[in-house]
């Protein structure tokens, strides 16, 4: 992680908390279907996801960038919340510190290794 990159998803402006949103869904949407979440509930996040994957159920007939935009919208501050209890920061840009594939991949590594 840069030493530039100190923020928190809940420290960004309202604009850049929406397009941090919407990036981490669209990482968020394949794991989901894939059923494969395990990695994301070693943190204390499991109440976040519940409610976000309930609204995710509801949209499996719709396009993917229709599901990842009523998710985003429906969902917003379960996302915050889920975000902001995973190891992650973020630039004053809203880019994350750690694309979510180099994180997930990092995050696995740490507890297949454990």
């Amino acid at each position: 992680m840069n030493d530039d990159a100190q923020l928190s998803i809940t420290e960004l402006a309202p604009e850049l908390q929406h397009k941090a949103v919407k990036d981490f869904a669209t990482f968020y949407l394949p794991l989901y279907d894939r059923n494969n979440l395990e990695l994301m509930s070693n943190f204390d996040v499991a109440n976040y996801m519940t409610d976000i994957n309930e609204h995710l159920s509801y949209g499996r007939f719709m396009t993917t960038d229709q599901r990842i935009a009523d998710s985003v919208d429906f969902s917003m501050a379960d996302y915050v919340n889920l975000i902001a209890n995973l190891d992650q920061h973020y630039y004053a840009t809203g880019t994350p510190a750690v694309n979510w594939t180099e994180w997930y991949a990092t995050h696995f590594l740490q507890i297949s290794n454990s």
